[in-house]
This record gives C-alpha cells, structure tokens and sequence, in this order.
C-alpha cells in the first residue's frame, strides 16, 4: 500500500475531517521539534569546526566547492555537516509555512 493509499485510508476512516486535520497537524509539529533538534546538533557540530580552524562554514564550503579548501579529511566532514543543515532548513521552512 502506498503513502498516498495510506492518507486515503485514513482520512475515509476519520469522516470529520477536523478531526484528520488535527492528526496531521500533530505528525507535522513532531516533525517539525525533530528537525529543530537535529539542527541545534547540527549547528553545534558546525560551530565546532569554525572554532577549530577559524573561518566561517559558509565561506569554507564555497571555497570547498570551488577546489581552494584542501583535501584534508575534517573539510569533507564539515561541508556534509554543513550540506545536511541547508536540506533540513529548506524541509524547516516548508513546515513553517504549513503551520
């Protein structure tokens, strides 16, 4: 049974739709305290790195994607750290506006 069948079947379970409605807009708000938390993770990991090497993690991805950071291993780590934050702030964002 697919996702889509899934909601189908739940929302013909529930015949107030107020009542689905406040389901999901539960699911959503975990979702959404999830992914705050796994951010601060992130930001903390991030802030990490930019003490330790002392440039910011914006400028180090840009230069990392322009061939100018190195090949040093800790460099890789930091820009999937930092790669991981932008995808859940823009997943972050699009719960916002749900909301």
């Amino acid at each position: 049974m697919t996702v889509s069948e899934k909601l189908q079947l739940l929302q013909e379970t529930y015949m107030n739709g107020k009542e689905f409605g406040l389901i999901l807009d539960k699911l959503l708000d975990s979702t959404l305290s999830e992914y705050r938390l796994r951010l601060a993770r992130y930001n903390q990991e991030l802030e990490q790195f930019e003490q330790r090497f002392g440039i910011a993690s914006a400028q180090l991805y840009q230069q990392f994607q322009q061939g100018d950071a190195g090949d040093a291993i800790e460099y890789f780590e930091w820009t999937g750290v930092y790669e991981l934050k932008q995808d859940l702030l823009q997943k972050i964002q699009k719960l916002e506006t749900v909301q």
